[in-house]
Protein backbone atom coordinates (compact mmCIF):
# COMPACT_ATOMS: atom_id res chain seq x y z
CA UNK A 1 0.00 0.00 0.00
CA UNK A 2 0.91 3.52 -0.71
CA UNK A 3 0.37 6.49 1.73
CA UNK A 4 1.56 10.15 1.22
CA UNK A 5 3.31 11.08 4.27
CA UNK A 6 1.49 14.60 4.21
CA UNK A 7 -1.47 13.10 4.39
CA UNK A 8 -0.57 10.50 6.97
CA UNK A 9 0.28 13.83 8.85
CA UNK A 10 -2.94 14.81 9.23
CA UNK A 11 -3.62 11.47 11.72
CA UNK A 12 -0.52 11.70 13.65
CA UNK A 13 1.84 14.24 14.58
CA UNK A 14 5.26 12.29 12.96
CA UNK A 15 8.45 15.12 12.93
CA UNK A 16 11.23 12.34 11.72
CA UNK A 17 12.16 11.99 8.39
CA UNK A 18 10.94 9.42 5.80
CA UNK A 19 13.72 7.30 6.50
CA UNK A 20 13.59 7.48 9.95
CA UNK A 21 9.76 6.88 10.24
CA UNK A 22 10.26 3.55 7.63
CA UNK A 23 12.91 2.34 9.88
CA UNK A 24 10.23 2.58 13.03
CA UNK A 25 7.87 0.61 10.93
CA UNK A 26 10.26 -1.68 9.81
CA UNK A 27 11.60 -2.62 13.27
CA UNK A 28 7.94 -3.53 14.17
CA UNK A 29 7.23 -5.90 11.60
CA UNK A 30 5.90 -3.68 8.99
CA UNK A 31 8.08 -3.69 6.11
CA UNK A 32 8.25 -0.10 4.14
CA UNK A 33 9.57 -1.59 0.76
CA UNK A 34 10.13 2.24 -0.92
CA UNK A 35 9.72 5.66 -0.29
CA UNK A 36 9.59 7.99 -3.44
CA UNK A 37 9.32 11.82 -3.44
CA UNK A 38 7.53 14.11 -6.27
CA UNK A 39 7.81 17.12 -7.24
CA UNK A 40 10.81 19.41 -8.62
CA UNK A 41 14.24 18.03 -7.02
CA UNK A 42 16.50 20.85 -8.15
CA UNK A 43 16.79 24.34 -6.28
CA UNK A 44 17.48 27.50 -8.15
CA UNK A 45 15.41 27.17 -11.52
CA UNK A 46 12.69 30.02 -11.45
CA UNK A 47 10.21 30.77 -14.23
CA UNK A 48 11.13 33.19 -16.70
CA UNK A 49 9.70 34.97 -20.07
CA UNK A 50 11.15 34.09 -23.74
CA UNK A 51 11.44 37.77 -24.56
CA UNK A 52 12.96 36.88 -27.98
CA UNK A 53 14.10 34.05 -29.69
CA UNK A 54 16.37 33.78 -32.96
CA UNK A 55 18.54 31.31 -35.05
CA UNK A 56 22.05 30.50 -33.51
CA UNK A 57 24.19 32.32 -36.50
CA UNK A 58 26.75 29.38 -36.29
CA UNK A 59 24.62 26.42 -35.18
CA UNK A 60 21.48 24.67 -37.39
CA UNK A 61 19.74 23.35 -34.13
CA UNK A 62 20.61 25.95 -31.45
CA UNK A 63 18.43 28.87 -30.92
CA UNK A 64 19.84 31.86 -28.91
CA UNK A 65 16.66 33.23 -26.57
CA UNK A 66 16.29 36.22 -24.79
CA UNK A 67 14.86 35.44 -21.17
CA UNK A 68 13.18 37.52 -18.30
CA UNK A 69 12.75 36.47 -14.82
CA UNK A 70 11.56 39.44 -13.39
CA UNK A 71 15.09 40.98 -12.53
CA UNK A 72 16.11 41.84 -16.09
CA UNK A 73 16.70 40.26 -19.18
CA UNK A 74 19.80 37.35 -20.13
CA UNK A 75 20.45 35.02 -23.24
CA UNK A 76 20.19 31.92 -22.84
CA UNK A 77 21.27 29.48 -25.87
CA UNK A 78 18.78 26.49 -25.93
CA UNK A 79 18.85 23.26 -28.28
CA UNK A 80 14.60 22.56 -27.85
CA UNK A 81 12.43 22.95 -30.83
CA UNK A 82 8.78 23.86 -29.13
CA UNK A 83 9.26 26.90 -27.45
CA UNK A 84 8.42 30.07 -28.98
CA UNK A 85 8.79 33.96 -27.75
CA UNK A 86 6.39 34.60 -25.24
CA UNK A 87 6.17 31.62 -23.59
CA UNK A 88 6.92 30.89 -19.98
CA UNK A 89 9.71 28.28 -19.03
CA UNK A 90 11.81 26.78 -16.53
CA UNK A 91 14.83 28.99 -16.11
CA UNK A 92 18.26 27.17 -14.34
CA UNK A 93 20.63 30.34 -13.36
CA UNK A 94 24.00 30.15 -12.92
CA UNK A 95 25.43 28.14 -9.77
CA UNK A 96 22.21 25.68 -9.96
CA UNK A 97 23.41 22.01 -9.05
CA UNK A 98 21.17 19.03 -10.60
CA UNK A 99 21.22 16.08 -8.88
CA UNK A 100 23.52 14.09 -11.36
CA UNK A 101 26.02 16.68 -10.43
CA UNK A 102 26.04 19.02 -13.33
CA UNK A 103 26.44 22.73 -11.94
CA UNK A 104 25.28 25.37 -14.81
CA UNK A 105 28.10 28.36 -15.60
CA UNK A 106 27.90 31.17 -17.56
CA UNK A 107 29.29 29.66 -20.92
CA UNK A 108 30.32 30.61 -24.77
CA UNK A 109 28.23 28.21 -26.77
CA UNK A 110 29.24 28.14 -30.82
CA UNK A 111 30.25 31.87 -30.11
CA UNK A 112 27.12 32.69 -28.31
CA UNK A 113 26.98 33.77 -24.82
CA UNK A 114 24.79 31.72 -22.01
CA UNK A 115 23.80 32.89 -19.22
CA UNK A 116 21.68 29.67 -18.35
CA UNK A 117 19.85 26.59 -19.42
CA UNK A 118 16.16 26.61 -20.20
CA UNK A 119 14.99 22.79 -18.66
CA UNK A 120 12.63 20.01 -19.79
CA UNK A 121 10.58 18.37 -17.42
CA UNK A 122 13.22 14.98 -17.20
CA UNK A 123 16.06 17.41 -16.37
CA UNK A 124 13.96 18.78 -13.40
CA UNK A 125 12.69 15.30 -12.06
CA UNK A 126 9.14 15.87 -13.10
CA UNK A 127 8.90 13.24 -15.72
CA UNK A 128 10.72 10.11 -17.01
CA UNK A 129 11.02 10.96 -20.24
CA UNK A 130 9.86 14.21 -22.27
CA UNK A 131 11.25 15.78 -25.16
CA UNK A 132 11.58 19.62 -25.66
CA UNK A 133 10.90 22.38 -23.14
CA UNK A 134 8.63 22.43 -19.70
CA UNK A 135 6.32 24.85 -20.95
CA UNK A 136 4.38 26.75 -17.69
CA UNK A 137 0.97 28.39 -18.02
CA UNK A 138 1.15 31.69 -19.34
CA UNK A 139 -0.33 33.41 -16.13
CA UNK A 140 2.65 32.47 -14.21
CA UNK A 141 4.65 35.26 -12.55
CA UNK A 142 7.86 35.87 -13.28
CA UNK A 143 10.91 34.54 -11.07
CA UNK A 144 8.38 32.26 -8.95
CA UNK A 145 11.01 28.59 -7.82
CA UNK A 146 9.98 24.97 -9.73
CA UNK A 147 9.84 23.97 -5.88
CA UNK A 148 6.24 26.59 -5.06
CA UNK A 149 4.88 25.94 -8.91
CA UNK A 150 5.81 22.02 -8.33
CA UNK A 151 5.61 21.05 -4.64
CA UNK A 152 6.58 17.13 -4.26
CA UNK A 153 5.26 14.86 -1.62
CA UNK A 154 6.83 12.05 -0.03
CA UNK A 155 5.62 8.12 -0.51
CA UNK A 156 6.42 5.34 1.24
CA UNK A 157 5.39 1.69 -0.04
CA UNK A 158 4.44 -0.49 3.19
CA UNK A 159 3.72 -4.61 2.90
CA UNK A 160 0.62 -5.75 4.01
CA UNK A 161 1.03 -8.98 5.25
CA UNK A 162 -2.74 -11.21 5.77
CA UNK A 163 -2.35 -10.97 9.31
CA UNK A 164 -2.59 -7.20 9.55
CA UNK A 165 -5.24 -6.18 7.35
CA UNK A 166 -5.74 -3.25 9.88
CA UNK A 167 -2.80 -1.59 8.38
CA UNK A 168 -4.97 -1.06 5.03
CA UNK A 169 -5.76 2.41 5.53
CA UNK A 170 -4.27 5.85 5.88
CA UNK A 171 -5.51 5.47 9.82
CA UNK A 172 -4.74 1.98 10.29
CA UNK A 173 -1.00 2.77 9.37
CA UNK A 174 -1.70 5.91 11.50
CA UNK A 175 -2.59 4.19 14.87
CA UNK A 176 0.32 1.61 14.58
CA UNK A 177 2.67 4.27 14.25
CA UNK A 178 0.66 5.40 17.76
CA UNK A 179 1.27 2.34 19.06
CA UNK A 180 4.79 3.06 18.80
CA UNK A 181 4.92 6.27 20.48
CA UNK A 182 3.92 8.94 17.64
CA UNK A 183 1.55 11.08 19.04
CA UNK A 184 -2.10 10.64 17.33
CA UNK A 185 -4.00 14.10 16.57
CA UNK A 186 -7.85 14.18 16.66
CA UNK A 187 -9.46 12.29 13.84
CA UNK A 188 -9.99 14.16 10.58
CA UNK A 189 -13.68 15.82 9.79
CA UNK A 190 -15.37 14.05 6.27
CA UNK A 191 -17.48 16.07 4.64
CA UNK A 192 -20.81 14.62 4.86
CA UNK A 193 -23.91 15.54 2.03
CA UNK A 194 -27.37 14.77 2.34
CA UNK A 195 -29.61 13.88 -0.35
CA UNK A 196 -33.27 15.34 -0.81
CA UNK A 197 -36.31 13.42 -1.63
CA UNK A 198 -36.12 11.27 -4.37
CA UNK A 199 -38.86 13.50 -6.25
CA UNK A 200 -36.18 16.28 -6.49
CA UNK A 201 -33.65 14.07 -8.68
Amino acid sequence: MKVSLEWLGEWCDWKETAEELAERLTRSGTEVISITSTGSKVKGVVSAKILEKKQHPNADRLTVCLVDDGTGPRQVVCGAKNHNARDIVPLAKPGTVFPDGMTIKSAKLRGESSEGMLCSAKELGLAEDAEGLLILPGETKLGVPLEQLFPGETVIEVEITSNRPDLASVEGLARELGALGIPLKARPEIPRSTLGPLGEW
